[in-house]
């Protein structure tokens, strides 16, 4: 009788061991996954705020150049109106 209850018993650990070797192994397999996934999500973020940037830079450089062109027809203007002028 007490060898059967030995045996019970260790047979009962043996398979709650067995089952904690599991439950670890998924544990550990589901966080690794979860990292992975937030990694690409954090480098496709990385990559749209690099390309949002590079748009924005694109647009600023746009709009000074036409600034600038805007401002040398203006002066040019503003002398050949000054030359117009009777004095």
């Amino acid at each position: 009788m007490e060898e059967a209850l030995s045996n019970y018993f260790m047979d009962f650990i043996m398979g709650a061991l067995g089952t904690a070797v599991f439950a670890l192994i998924g544990f550990v397999w589901k966080v690794s996954h979860k990292v992975s996934s937030l990694e690409k999500q954090v480098s496709g973020e990385r990559e749209m705020r690099q390309r949002g940037e590079k748009e924005l830079r694109r647009d600023i450089d746009m709009i000074i150049d036409n600034v600038d062109k805007n401002r040398e027809w203006t002066t040019s203007r503003m002398m050949s109106i000054a030359k117009e002028l009777p004095r």
